[in-house]
């Protein structure tokens, strides 16, 4: 079939008009119901998925959890025409969530691309389809076929509402890459629209009809979308992620409101969009509470600690979810030093940062949050917070805390299998303050099975990083277990952190002695780690270096063929990526693998 010559058709009969319009909406909504396909054979595969692993089993059962590699009925298996497809299979999705680096970039993932190209050739199809010669038949239906997508775009993008990632069984932040991938897709259509469109009126000396109010709106639309796509580039983010964020929401609001104006038939998506999104923060803004919290800055580092008091109504939800996170704002109340019309106060309306919960406090159902102070609005503003809540300082901070209000909570780790029971070996590993993701887990799996066979590593810069971990009754435990392995990967000397760690330590030794703060933290001083002189290093989980990530996977790995392993990583995206490499020779040698890297941003 020959390529159409598209022609400009200025006057065409009602009843032709009347046709295009109806194909116009036809398609348009044959694109917006075409995205439940995908979402339908992922539901698919989970259910043959799970239809499979609950199949009468050929020498193991699900839930056993101790595995016996030398069983000649699962090497067996593993060389059956089924154990070849499954680890074929393996293989390919493993491969598809490998980064796509270009230029020292990382430009998303390989499903994200492979999807992504996929779906933009599918609707461009839809663009094209039927449109004859008709040159503005092609350019309506750009945009109409564009707009199409905005309901399924603002629900990928949702965070308490979101039916995508319930019926994915996923985390909003998993489903939001989705979200970014579809973004930029019809945004290209748009593009199209606004292109195909400005040469129409250049070429039929029509430029006067941009100041028309309907035209105008559309062109006011289009600015916004690129103001947005312009503040969404990765420089740009890493430069003030907050401007990205306060236009994305705003744009959000506005640009369909412009639209509605623009395209009358293209209202009814535009309204779904709006719906689900304002429904959506209704949600969160239900979902939220405020509580009395207690901001201290950690000795000798910049990490901030915050124990923050919340109903105990909620308190299950968080304990029934280690690995958790919640987005903190910080309340009108809490900021009584800013004037109301100052552009900080204002800046805070916009301001919900992720925190993970590192601990529930079984007793008051206090939460436990960690920040590093990385010279963010948030965090210097808690950090600001921390300094004013001093003992004796002449600040006018209440001395029941500050208010400080928190959402939540998230995160894909409700959804996450059961582990003790589904794998065979777990690996967490963290750096920094990833460990306020990692430790929860580590003691729920521990509480759940104290046989199982789970390890964590948990690199830090200074022993002072890790004292917000290892305060409390399991402080002691925590140090000892010959399955945590903290790595301490700065400078040998900490005098600042060391001798800050030992007046506080000291000081709740004497209060202890005292009779008084018998219910204190119980402060372990992690910086008077004793060296093993006999084995010359320090004791058996404590290390003054950088672990070795290659060495501690081939380790995780090498017990047995048919084991089946999980890996779960919160920490920088170096590290992530270098724990992801080497676990990826494991994966292209058949090995099962359930991987997990928590997150924020991108």
């Amino acid at each position: 079939m020959a390529w159409p010559h598209y022609r400009f058709i200025l006057d065409l009969p009602p009843a032709e008009k009347l046709a295009r319009r109806r194909a116009l909406d036809a398609y348009a909504l044959y694109a917006q119901l075409s995205a439940l396909v995908p979402v339908a054979a992922v539901l698919l595969c989970r259910a043959a998925r799970w239809v499979a692993v609950r199949a009468p089993p050929q020498g193991r059962r699900r839930g056993d959890y101790d595995a016996v590699p030398s069983s000649p009925v699962l090497k067996q298996r593993r060389n059956s025409g089924v154990g070849a497809w499954t680890a074929w299979t393996r293989r390919v999705r493993w491969w598809l969530g490998e980064d796509v680096v270009l230029a020292g970039w990382v430009l998303g993932q390989r499903d994200q691309w492979v999807v992504g190209i996929l779906w933009t050739s599918w609707l461009l199809l839809l663009s094209v389809l039927g449109t004859g010669d008709d040159y503005l038949h092609l350019t309506k239906r750009l945009g109409i076929v564009a707009v199409s997508q905005w309901p399924l775009q603002y629900l990928l993008a949702l965070k308490s509402l979101n039916p995508i990632a319930y019926l994915l069984r996923s985390s909003h932040e998993q489903v939001n890459r989705w979200h970014r991938v579809l973004a930029r897709i019809t945004t290209t259509l748009l593009c199209l629209h606004a292109s195909l469109y400005l040469n129409f009126f250049v070429q039929v000396n029509r430029l006067y009809r941009l100041g028309n109010p309907v035209v105008l709106a559309g062109v006011m639309a289009f600015v916004s979308l690129n103001l947005l796509v312009t503040t969404a580039l990765r420089p740009v983010r890493r430069y003030s992620y907050r401007l990205f964020f306060i236009i994305h929401v705003l744009a959000s609001i506005i640009v369909p409101l412009l639209l509605m104006i623009h395209a009358a038939p293209a209202r009814v998506f535009l309204l779904e969009a709006l719906g689900v999104f304002i429904l959506d923060l209704v949600s969160r803004k239900v979902d939220t509470v405020t509580g009395q919290a207690k901001v201290e800055s950690i000795p000798g580092t910049n990490l901030i600690k915050i124990s923050a008091s919340i109903p105990h109504s909620k308190v299950n939800r968080f304990r029934g979810q280690p690995g958790s996170h919640i987005y903190l704002s910080l309340p009108v109340a809490a900021r009584k030093s800013m004037s109301a019309a100052s552009a900080s106060h204002l800046l805070f309306e916009f301001l919900f940062n992720p925190f993970t919960v590192a601990a529930v406090d079984e007793e008051n159902g206090d939460l436990t949050l960690v920040a590093r102070h990385t010279g963010g609005p948030m965090t210097a503003a808690l950090a600001r917070l921390a300094g004013l809540a001093r003992p004796g300082a002449a600040n006018g901070i209440d001395e029941d805390g500050i208010p400080l209000s928190i959402e939540g909570p998230y995160g894909a780790a409700s959804r996450f299998p059961q582990l003790c029971t589904d794998y065979d070996r777990i690996l967490l590993v963290a750096g920094g303050v990833g460990a306020t993701f990692t430790v929860p887990l580590y003691r729920a799996i521990t509480s759940e099975n104290p046989g199982a066979r789970v390890k964590m590593v948990w690199a830090i810069r200074s022993a002072g990083d890790a004292t917000w971990a290892v305060t409390g009754r399991e402080a002691q435990a925590l140090l000892k277990d010959d399955n945590i392995h903290i790595f301490i990967t700065g400078d040998v000397v900490d005098p600042e952190g060391s001798e800050s760690l030992r007046q506080k330590t000291a000081a709740q030794r004497r209060a202890d002695s005292s009779g008084a703060g018998r219910d204190g933290d119980g402060e372990v001083e992690l910086c008077a780690m004793y060296r093993d002189r006999r084995r010359d290093r320090y004791t058996s989980q404590h290390n003054r270096k950088r672990p070795d990530l290659r060495e501690i996977v081939d380790d995780m790995f090498k017990h047995g063929q048919e084991e089946r392993v999980a890996v779960l990583v919160c920490g920088p995206k170096e590290m992530a990526r270098e724990l992801r490499e080497h676990v990826g020779v494991w994966v292209r040698r058949g090995r099962s693998v359930w991987w997990h890297k928590e997150g924020f941003g991108f």
